[in-house]
């Protein structure tokens, strides 16, 4: 093992906020359904560049930090960068579906405060059930996977022979494929998600889908 090579907590480190964001993704994908706005799901999709920049450090590191693969990153950087952004968007268009306006980014302006629909005026959404997701993810899920992750990554590398240590053309597409073969499940389950809720039991779409 190279002498740069990460140590258990800080691989632990890397993978708990990796799989953190997953559940918090999750929980915000939730919220449409608790409260009806369909628009929280929008904010799903602009967090999945930033679930990426995260993949990136982690398959960096797991290549012990080549500089045959030091373009990661760069890419890491321009993922954060469009993941902000698109949290950015995602917001604003959940904060305007919900009676926002750029007018009251002004502190001086009352009018728009008192003219805004009041959330307290209307009855509060029902909860809603969703099949097989939990409200709050499970502390100790995190932990076992985190502390897996860790040591199966840390260790497990070391059976898989010349793989960690492959550089120029080769070690670029491995890199590639794992930076972003992991956020295209996620995606991919995201979209299955959606296409079972937009689907009712009979199979026949609902008019909004």
């Amino acid at each position: 093992e190279p002498a740069n090579a990460l140590s258990i907590p800080t691989w632990a480190i890397h993978f708990s906020s990796v799989f953190e964001y997953l559940f918090a993704m999750g929980m915000v994908w939730q919220m449409a359904a608790l409260s009806g706005n369909e628009r929280w799901k929008g904010l799903t999709w602009g967090m999945l560049p930033l679930h990426a920049s995260g993949v990136a450090a982690c398959t960096y590191h797991f290549f012990y930090n080549s500089p045959d693969l030091s373009f990661l990153v760069l890419l890491q950087a321009a993922l954060t960068l469009a993941g902000n952004t698109t949290c950015a968007v995602a917001a604003a268009r959940l904060a305007s579906s919900n009676g926002w306006t750029p007018s009251m980014l002004n502190p001086f302006d009352q009018s728009s405060a008192a003219a805004s629909p009041s959330a307290a005026a209307s009855d509060p959404p029902a909860a809603a059930a969703i099949p097989g997701a939990a409200a709050a993810p499970n502390a100790a899920k995190l932990v076992v996977l985190t502390a897996l992750a860790s040591y199966g990554v840390k260790y497990g590398e070391l059976l898989l022979g010349p793989v960690p240590y492959l550089g120029g053309v080769e070690g670029a597409v491995a890199g590639v494929l794992l930076c972003f073969g992991f956020p295209a499940l996620t995606a991919a389950r995201f979209r299955k998600l959606s296409a079972q809720e937009a689907t009712p039991s009979g199979g026949v779409p609902s008019p909004s889908a």
